[in-house]
């Protein structure tokens, strides 16, 4: 009777300890998926591209930004 027992639970702990690996495994992508991976890189390609046209862009300005410079009175000595 005990070999019987220490059997079973022998095969209980392998089933337990293989069960995880089987939900490891991915499932086959559906054409929907697909459809919507692909959308999702189109649009993170196009982001990308217009990010980096705007840092091309704007890389010439070098403009000094004073966002308090029309608030300040001006001062005695100087001519504007």
């Amino acid at each position: 009777m005990r070999h019987l027992a220490r059997s079973f639970a022998a095969s209980l702990l392998i089933a337990a300890l293989l069960t995880p690996a089987s939900h490891a495994q991915p499932f086959p992508q559906s054409e929907r998926q697909k459809a919507e991976e692909a959308r999702k890189k189109v649009e993170e390609k196009t982001t990308d591209e217009a990010y980096k046209a705007t840092l091309k862009h704007t890389q010439g300005v070098k403009k000094t930004l004073d966002p308090w410079g029309n608030l300040r009175a001006p001062s005695a000595g100087s001519n504007k």
